[in-house]
């Protein structure tokens, strides 16, 4: 995989379901091996980006496929609990395509009552039939900007940016607005019916010539 400059990994929901865990359910590991295999429950999320190592240095985002766990082994209720603590699913599943359906997880910190973090997981899953007995599930990690963080930012940016005064109607004044106005202001005191094209064209009484 190319590494260069500029360069990132980042494919389509699309392109997840359709080409890398259709692939890999059906039992061609070689054409997926982009993507690790790790349990998630094996390690706390801040720990994976260790472990799922990129090939690209400065990805803040990372992909593995992970075994489905289950809380029985008669049942086909996820298990989603850490050491630390849990990853509880949020918001609506959406269906990609025909082939799988993306539930989003945020994981939250302590047990029975956790405290919501910054790190969630875009969880695939697959719909499509398969004929071997592989149950994966694809996994996107990545971590939010935490909100003081982009306070700062935000103050920084805005103490470095000069605003110019607002006009009348609420519009920044430009310097060509100033230029336009001093021009249009030297005309103040000028009758309009005293001012003609003619009287335009007409040269200086200090110009003559001899």
């Amino acid at each position: 995989m190319d590494s260069g400059i500029g360069y990132r990994f980042h494919p389509t929901d699309e392109e997840l379901v359709d080409h890398y865990l259709r692939l890999k359910m059906l039992g061609y590991d070689h054409e997926v091996q982009a993507i690790p295999v790790v349990n998630v429950l094996d390690f706390e999320p801040w720990e994976l980006p260790q472990v799922v190592i990129s090939k690209i240095p400065n990805d803040q985002v990372w992909y593995f496929f992970c075994p489905r766990n289950y809380k029985y082994s008669y049942s086909h209720r996820a298990n989603r609990t850490t050491n630390a603590g849990y990853w509880k699913v949020t918001g609506k599943d959406r269906k990609i395509n025909d082939n799988g359906i993306k539930k989003n997880l945020v994981f939250y910190q302590g047990r029975p009552k956790g405290a919501k973090t910054n790190w969630i997981v875009h969880e695939y899953n697959p719909t499509f039939n398969f004929p071997t007995q592989r149950d994966f599930v694809l996994c996107k990690l990545k971590k939010r900007p935490d909100d003081s963080d982009d306070m700062r930012s935000l103050e920084e940016r805005e103490s470095n940016t000069m605003v110019a005064p607002a006009s009348p109607t609420g519009r920044n004044i430009t310097e060509e607005d100033s230029q336009l106005r001093a021009y249009m202001e030297s005309f103040n005191g000028i009758n309009e019916r005293d001012y003609s094209l003619n009287s335009a064209l007409q040269w200086p009484t200090y110009y003559s010539y001899h």
